[in-house]
């Protein structure tokens, strides 16, 4: 596995840069601070005392980390489940045009009083967010929603149900695809049906084995407004039948230790919840890698063995409105530079940590099939830890590929059908 640190933005961003500038685009204060947002490293990775590249943190050091850390982790290293060992931090900047839409519209996004989005055109909704705002939550969240994922995704990996003794009970290989069809920076990879219907992407996926899984497919829509209930539909091989289904993110994904909504750190409706703006800061998470899966070990074998390194993160705690979901609150460490998830840390109503997720992005110019991918990352890997059923689902990619085509037809019950066949 290869390491890739790259610590200045590349020369194509600085001359993009100074192109806005020489036009006018900035003319005050808040300008410099949507460039440190979209550009947090700009002037030099984060330092802390105490915190050095190719450094290991144990049980015996782990205190020298104990204020970037969230203490969910600092307890299992200082339990001796796993170490971390720490790298520079990557600067990965987010695609140029996605990054210059989301500052020429910064100000115009507004909240309405359902809380959906106003005015919106391209790019990151809410560019600047004022910590006294009331509403700062639910901005950082939509900033998460609206983050630069590429125009198509297309994995195959295999999710694995891992017990206390560390052996898989259960294998699942499915190939999963995604097609945004709305808001592109490049408008002529919007699909036009789907902007009518307000469609924002459509996922598909069929399971490869095992064999009593095997041919099973699953169907979403999931719309531009978060109030738009999403559509779903779900491909039975013995039966080979196609039936409507409701999409209950409540529910166990594959029986695994996940909810249906924590895919991704979390694809739930946000009306649904209450977003609390904890703030921005310096935190050591797990780091960018190149273009292999990370391997994993520690305790049970849960704990990815790549580098974590220092990165500038919001944190969000979110709420459900619903006193009967699974989960008291979550936690969530997002990247400020590409607004995905790092880390999730679920709480019971009890106020008891329960489950722990844990993602691993790669470079895609460590891999081959995705040399020529900007602004956006490989998903490699992501682990869900449950303290309380000592047990964890682990996922690791075969293959990722991000912006190959994938027409829309693809995504239709007609084509599940056919599949089946």
């Amino acid at each position: 596995m290869r390491i890739r640190n790259r610590s200045v933005l590349s020369l194509t961003g600085i001359l993009s840069l100074v192109g806005l500038l020489s036009a006018g685009v900035y003319a005050q204060d808040g300008d410099q601070q949507l460039l440190d947002g979209f550009l947090p490293y700009r002037n030099g990775s984060p330092q802390i005392e105490g915190i050095t590249p190719g450094m290991t943190l144990t049980k015996e050091n782990v205190q020298l980390a104990e204020k970037v850390l969230p203490p969910e982790i600092v307890r299992v290293v200082q339990a001796g489940d796993f170490e971390i060992p720490v790298q520079a931090t990557t600067d990965f900047p987010i695609l140029e045009a996605y990054m210059q839409a989301s500052i020429k519209h910064a100000g115009q996004v507004q909240l309405g009083a359902d809380g959906e989005l106003q005015n919106y055109t391209l790019g990151q909704p809410f560019p600047l967010i004022d910590p006294a705002d009331p509403q700062a939550g639910l901005k950082a969240a939509w900033n998460y929603r609206m983050r630069y994922m590429g125009d198509t995704m297309t994995t195959q990996g295999v999710l694995r149900t891992i017990n206390s003794s560390g052996n898989t009970e259960r294998a699942v290989d499915t190939r999963y695809s995604r097609r945004y069809g709305m808001f592109r920076p490049n408008p002529e990879f919007n699909v036009a049906k789907w902007e009518k219907e307000g469609t924002w992407w459509r996922e598909h996926s069929i399971v490869m084995s095992p064999q009593d899984l095997e041919g099973a497919q699953s169907l979403t829509f999931h719309y531009a407004a978060d109030t738009t209930n999403q559509k779903g539909w779900a491909y039975d091989p013995q039966s080979r039948r196609t039936r409507s289904i409701v999409v209950n993110h409540h529910a166990a994904s594959f029986e695994a230790s996940f909810l249906i909504e924590d895919h991704a750190g979390f694809q739930g409706y946000l009306h649904n919840y209450t977003w609390q703006y904890l703030g921005e800061q310096v935190a050591l998470v797990p780091g960018f890698i190149g273009g292999t899966p990370p391997e994993y070990g520690g305790k049970s074998g849960w704990y990815p063995q790549s580098p974590w390194e220092l990165r500038q993160v919001v944190v969000l705690e979110a709420t459900s409105n619903d006193s009967g979901h699974p989960y008291g609150k979550r936690r969530l460490y997002i990247d400020r530079q590409i607004y995905s998830v790092f880390c999730v840390f679920v709480y019971d109503h009890e106020g008891t940590h329960w489950r722990t997720l844990l993602h691993t992005f790669g470079d895609p110019a460590d891999d081959p099939d995705n040399a020529e991918v900007k602004g956006t990352h490989l998903h490699l890997g992501n682990v869900w830890i449950d303290y309380k059923s000592n047990s964890a689902a682990l996922w690791t990619a075969d293959e990722v590929l991000i912006n190959k085509p994938l027409k829309p037809r693809k995504f239709t019950v007609k084509e599940m059908v056919r599949l089946g066949k």
